[in-house]
């Protein structure tokens, strides 16, 4: 078990940080933890304020401190909004009409850029401020979470993996319908193609022969390298916890009130309310929606991803240690 958190005024030295690979359910972990009263979030901060590579732990923990100042429309202004016990209602209320103002002005043509950098004012209130607790949620940080937990050994990580099937398929999904910003110039895969190069060299397939592979293959190799990194470099820290997408979709509030626990949070009627909601039902078909009949996502990619593809995925990770984490990854 992690050590107890100690009382503390910086929200920053009890960070609570959540990484996934993209299309593993981050968002809606991180909303889960963003429904407490207690909270404030932010949404892949990381990607306005990047860690330098081998950043020591003073670096590490200045990166976290621009990440809870990150205001920006992104990272500030991640929907649904929630009432906190730091922010009077009048300031929930306000806040909520500057970020619905701003978002309608992001979409005009003149003033859309100017309108996206605004920062989104969070109002904390001095009086509750000793009773936040900071949480971002990243899709990037795969090879900095060891990094993170041990230059902030009060924080808490969380980990999240999907079936390497189930996320491939959303990512392959989201990549047909240009739904994402390619990772560098020259690619057409939303992914770290010299992670995914690295991780196949590891197991003797040179570039050549990865760039023969199928592309289902190609993401999980994606899949692979980001989890591989992400669970390797936090082994044994007792400030991480794993969880599997599919668990937490199976199981909704005893995997949430299980993760609370973890990070030293108790559970509010808020976040009930909102756990039940999102998992029971919504637009199944919105891509980015959190508000979804969880079972229904966990599992809907045994019926739509053509089997080929999932033949191409399992094969690969078998080939790493990661396929013991899903006994049907063992089936030939």
């Amino acid at each position: 078990m992690p050590p107890p958190i100690p009382t503390t005024h910086d929200p920053i030295d009890t960070a609570i940080i959540i990484v996934g690979a993209q299309r593993s359910g981050t968002t809606w972990l991180g909303k889960i933890f963003d429904s407490h009263p207690d909270v404030l979030y932010r949404h892949e901060p990381d990607e306005a304020h990047p860690l330098p590579p081998n950043a020591a732990p003073e670096a590490i923990r200045a990166g976290v401190a621009a990440w809870a100042a990150e205001r920006g429309a992104r990272a500030a202004g991640k929907r649904p909004f929630f009432r906190k016990s730091w922010q009077p209602a009048r300031l929930h209320w306000l806040r909520n009409a500057i970020a619905a103002g701003l978002a309608a002005a992001s979409r005009l043509p003149v003033i859309g850029r100017v309108a996206a950098g605004v920062p989104l004012p969070d109002f904390v209130q001095a009086a509750g401020r000793p009773r936040l607790r900071f949480v971002l949620k990243s899709v990037a940080l795969c090879h900095s979470v060891g990094d993170l937990a041990r230059a902030l050994p009060d924080s808490r990580v969380v980990v999240i993996l999907r079936h390497p099937c189930g996320q491939v398929h959303s990512v392959m999904r989201g990549n047909a319908h240009r739904r994402f910003d390619l990772r560098a110039a020259g690619t057409d895969m939303p992914y770290d193609e010299v992670m995914a190069l690295r991780a196949a060299a590891e197991r003797g397939i040179d570039d050549a022969g990865f760039q023969a592979l199928a592309d289902a293959a190609k993401y999980a190799w994606g899949w692979v390298a980001f989890n591989e990194a992400a669970l390797a470099s936090a082994r044994a820290l007792p400030n991480v916890r794993t969880i599997l997408y599919e668990d937490l979709c199976a199981a909704p509030q005893a995997q949430a009130r299980a993760l609370f626990a973890f990070a030293d949070l108790g559970w509010a009627a808020q976040t009930g309310d909102f756990q039940a909601r999102s998992s029971s039902g919504g637009d199944a078909d919105s891509y980015y929606a959190v508000f979804r009949d969880s079972a229904d996502a966990a599992e809907r990619w045994r019926t739509r991803m053509p089997a080929a593809d999932q033949q191409a995925v399992r094969a690969v990770v078998r080939l790493s240690w990661l396929a013991s984490l899903w006994p049907d990854l063992a089936a030939p």
